[in-house]
């Protein structure tokens, strides 16, 4: 997983929460105190943000932890790395190094991407009534990506930024529903299971998008891979570019009458 669950769940929250709301405060906060976390107390979080110590702990769970302990424990045992393309040089050769990684990492989608497995995926995509579309963080680029070029073809395809969020409604999505994931290297599910809530016979048909041959849940019906390094350098541009495609060979179905 390239983003750590607690990046995913803070920014999450501030995304979706409204910005005088005690969880964004809260989510500000750690944000901002990245460096001081494994030291910070329930009460001294709660002091700072003006809130009560229960507000805390209700943050805690409304992002996805058990407890503030758990919390922090995710924090302390993250690995969080920025990929560079090195310091030498000017800074068009840097740029320039930059566009030729993320250029390579596009050619590659083309030249590997499943076009079997794109064609099953755009005749659920003209065949169900309910779509929805989703990913993590950057990832999710991808997925209002696809939502504006359907929109543009007449067709809806729902979604929402934050991960919690997002896992909720596929676990509530019935079997008249085709759920789309993006992610980069296959690790969207990594952070909570699903599989008891996806047992129930009515469950979504689920699709992932994904760039490398990740182990997915039993529960996923289909997937749509493209040769990937797994790299930050090709992210989110990869997932982009595949639900561009998606996108143009929609509306090759569409011109068709099909």
């Amino acid at each position: 997983m390239i983003y750590d669950k607690l990046t995913v769940a803070l920014l999450g929250a501030l995304s979706t929460e409204r910005q005088d709301s005690a969880n964004a405060h809260i989510a500000r906060y750690l944000l901002r105190h990245q460096s001081e976390l494994g030291g910070l107390s329930v009460k001294r979080i709660a002091a700072s943000c003006n809130v009560g110590v229960g507000s805390v702990s209700r943050f805690c769970r409304d992002v996805g932890f058990g407890s503030f302990d758990e919390l922090r424990r995710e924090f302390c045992s993250s690995a969080r790395r920025f990929e560079g393309v090195g310091e030498g040089g000017s800074a068009r050769e840097r740029a320039t190094r930059y566009c030729e990684a993320v250029s390579s990492a596009l050619g590659r989608v083309a030249a590997s991407v499943d076009y079997d497995a794109l064609d099953r995926l755009v005749t659920d995509l003209t065949s169900y009534a309910r779509v929805s579309a989703y990913g993590m963080l950057k990832a999710q680029a991808a997925a209002v990506d696809l939502q504006t070029d359907l929109l543009m073809q007449g067709t809806y395809v729902e979604t929402c930024v934050n991960h919690a969020e997002q896992l909720r409604r596929i676990a509530e999505a019935r079997r008249d529903e085709l759920v789309v994931v993006f992610s980069y290297t296959g690790s969207y599910f990594d952070s909570r299971d699903l599989t008891e809530s996806m047992r129930r016979v009515d469950r979504p048909k689920v699709w992932v998008v994904c760039g490398m041959r990740h182990r997915l849940p039993a529960f996923v019906s289909d997937r749509l891979l493209f040769e990937s390094s797994g790299t930050q350098l090709g992210h989110p541009y990869q997932l982009e570019l595949v639900a561009g495609i998606i996108a143009q060979e929609f509306a090759h179905r569409r011109a068709r009458g099909e």
